[in-house]
């Protein structure tokens, strides 16, 4: 017995360091940077976690959840890490931002019927028209804190696209052209443009942490990670796994 209890303590703290040493991660289909395949996370984003967190010594368990799961789940801490979240300031009261893996161009373009192109052509246009986002989603100011916007929020692109298809739309605002494109050709809808207004900006592309588990147990681990993916974009490495995949690395896309 009083081996066993001298092996107590040493066991405890094996089992803390292993639990430690792995992070919860949230995913979501944003192609082309993240998208599932076979039903397990892919893409030059994953690829660029994996690959950091390998060489520090962390464990990735991923999780497929919508958007809107994931911020509520940084909130309280139960999870670590969610790829790609904009920074905002009210953001930040919940969300301890990584280094940058680099900037890139998130215009926002605004979904029209054919021919009304020019009918929102500035932003002052979009009071006259009844407009569509995703509840969650940072699109840009004044935009998002704009009261006086006839807007409608809901949690995915294929209810915009629902609501669009059905005339209860007038436009449809945009981060990711893809995935909205994806809903519209999978209800066989081809009756779409784009507005002549774009709102063009260019962002960093940030993993976003829990602040609650920063300042908690995570975060002299979540610094070494930090440290980690900056150096791969320094050295170019982020890069390069963005052209094995095919796709255009956030410094090289502006």
């Amino acid at each position: 017995m009083k081996y066993l209890s001298a092996l107590l303590p040493l066991i405890s703290a094996l089992t803390c360091n292993a639990a430690d040493d792995v992070l919860r991660v949230d995913f979501r289909e944003r192609t082309p940077e993240m998208r599932v395949v076979d039903g397990l996370p892919s893409g030059p984003l994953v690829s660029v976690l994996e690959t950091a967190a390998q060489r520090v010594g962390v464990e990735l368990h991923w999780r497929q959840a919508p958007f809107l799961r994931s911020l509520d789940d940084l909130r309280t801490g139960r999870i670590d890490l969610v790829p790609r979240v904009l920074m905002t300031e009210a953001r930040r009261a919940y969300i301890h931002y990584l280094p940058s893996i680099g900037n890139q161009p998130l215009h926002v373009r605004f979904v029209v019927r054919p021919g009304q192109e020019a009918r929102l052509s500035r932003y002052e246009d979009l009071y006259e028209l009844a407009l569509g986002g995703k509840r969650g989603t940072a699109y840009f100011e004044p935009f998002d804190s704009d009261d006086l916007l006839d807007r409608a929020y809901v949690s995915d692109d294929a209810q915009l696209a629902a609501m669009f298809r059905a005339g209860r739309l007038d436009t449809i605002a945009v981060i990711d052209a893809a995935p909205m494109e994806a809903q519209f050709q999978a209800m066989n809808f081809r009756d779409y443009s784009y507005a002549h207004y774009t709102h063009q900006q260019v962002l960093g592309n940030h993993f976003g942490a829990s602040l609650r588990r920063y300042h908690s147990d995570r975060g002299e681990l979540y610094d070494r990670l930090g440290a980690e993916l900056q150096r791969m974009r320094e050295e170019g490495e982020v890069a390069l796994i963005y052209h094995r995949y095919g796709v255009l690395p956030p410094d090289e896309a502006n």
